[in-house]
């Protein structure tokens, strides 16, 4: 048998599958290595069979399509733009390291059928990993792993779930991914199930390991298809997300604990409580604004203080906009023309009497000498305030009402 020295010559080494059916190629380095660990065998000097399950043949072998690629690309990427790379729940295990707490299993996946799964971590503080098989990826090779994930998270926040990628077991420069409280926002969320696609970059490393790690909450990590593929799928969010100190979880049958403040139960409780309340805060206000009380007898309540005239019609649509704002328009009418019947009223009458309602309620504190002061002081500010009310009142509702004609005018440009 050939060693790799004489097949390296060659581009490429022809790869077949356990079976003896075509797999695809790869370099000769990648065959020689694979020879190495006792994954595959030579056949010839150009062909190697790997000894391994079909289930992890995509992720240790990138197939090469029979195109020719220089091997000594150095940092230059060859002409694949990414390596995808999906979960495989038969290819992964837990770590010897970490304490094993969890299981693999077949449960619901986001589309509703049966998908092969792993559940690790719990709401205690035991550290759990579970690592794939050492990939052997193409040197400087942008890649992505995606996956389907749900859970993850507690309600103390506190909690770890992450996504780690080794190159060449130099766990210290590990590339670390927290898939925790939207540091990473998913591609799709759908039933409870968030879509990642992590992207990452071997630079000069050729073997590379993928790790799930969660502690203090439940994580489950299932197979997912290229994310193109859902791409016709609606989102299906959690409705109360924003309001949750917690995303969805597979072990509770609402996805979240039933008898916590937020529960869907609860959370729905609350929302209806709002909405009721807002209602009837709105009905109310509608109420009182019909319900304004009819002006004082010292204002008059002569009518028509704006030039008659018709209102500009509004659009169909806004019919109850339309009525609102001639509502209001009527108000300030009335108002308005209160205001230029104080023209009418005696000022002169109404302050002697006050001044002499004054000196009655206060005629215990005569020896007071700043009283009449303090009278003079009050006279005189009523007097000026009903001097410069009406003024004042008929400026600030005349600018009020050319702001509604504005916007019956903006109404009617919108309908057109």
């Amino acid at each position: 048998m050939t060693k790799n020295k004489v097949s390296a010559d060659r581009q490429t080494i022809r790869v077949l599958s356990p079976d003896g059916q075509a797999a695809g190629s790869t370099y000769p380095k990648r065959a020689a290595g694979l020879v190495k660990k006792g994954r595959a065998c030579y056949v010839n000097d150009f062909t190697i069979r790997l000894n391994m399950s079909d289930a992890t043949l995509n992720s240790e072998v990138i197939k090469m399509d029979n195109r020719n690629h220089n091997i000594e690309t150095g940092r230059e990427q060859s002409e694949d733009k990414r390596i995808k790379l999906y979960f495989d729940a038969r290819s992964w295990r837990f770590n010897k390291d970490c304490k094993k707490v969890g299981e693999r299993s077949f449960m619901q996946g986001p589309l509703g059928e049966l998908v092969e799964a792993y559940m690790i971590g719990n709401w205690s503080h035991d550290w759990t990993e579970i690592v794939s098989e050492t990939l052997l990826l193409p040197k400087y090779a942008d890649c992505s792993f995606t996956f389907w994930l749900n859970g993850g998270e507690n309600d103390r926040n506190d909690e770890v779930c992450r996504f780690e990628v080794v190159l060449n077991n130099d766990y210290d420069q590990r590339y670390t991914y927290n898939l925790n409280r939207n540091y990473i926002r998913p591609l799709k969320k759908l039933n409870g199930w968030e879509l990642y696609e992590i992207p990452f970059h071997t630079r000069d490393n050729e073997y590379t390991q993928l790790r799930f790690v969660a502690q203090r909450a439940y994580m489950t990590v299932t197979a997912a298809q290229d994310a193109s593929t859902y791409a016709h799928l609606a989102d299906t969010p959690d409705p109360f997300e924003d309001e949750r100190p917690q995303r969805h979880n597979l072990i509770f049958a609402d996805g979240f604990p039933k008898n916590s403040w937020y529960s869907t139960e609860q959370l729905s409780a609350k929302r209806r409580e709002r909405e009721q309340k807002q209602k009837s805060f709105e009905n109310a206000g509608k109420t009182e604004f019909n319900q304004i009380p009819p002006l004082p007898p010292v204002f008059g309540a002569a009518a028509g203080a704006f030039p008659a005239q018709a209102l500009p019609a509004f659009p169909t649509a806004d019919s109850a906009c339309q009525a609102q704002l001639e509502q209001i328009q009527r108000k300030m009418d009335s108002i308005t023309a209160a205001c230029e019947d104080i023209e009418k009223f005696d000022v002169d009458s109404f302050v002697k009497q006050l001044r002499e309602t004054l000196e009655d309620a206060l005629a215990d504190h005569r020896e007071n000498p700043d009283l009449d002061d303090l009278i003079n002081d009050t006279v005189e500010s009523v007097t000026d305030t009903l001097n410069d009310a009406s003024e004042a009142i008929q400026d600030a509702l005349e600018e009020v009402s050319d702001q509604i004609e504005e916007l019956k005018d903006s109404l009617e440009q919108d309908e057109d």
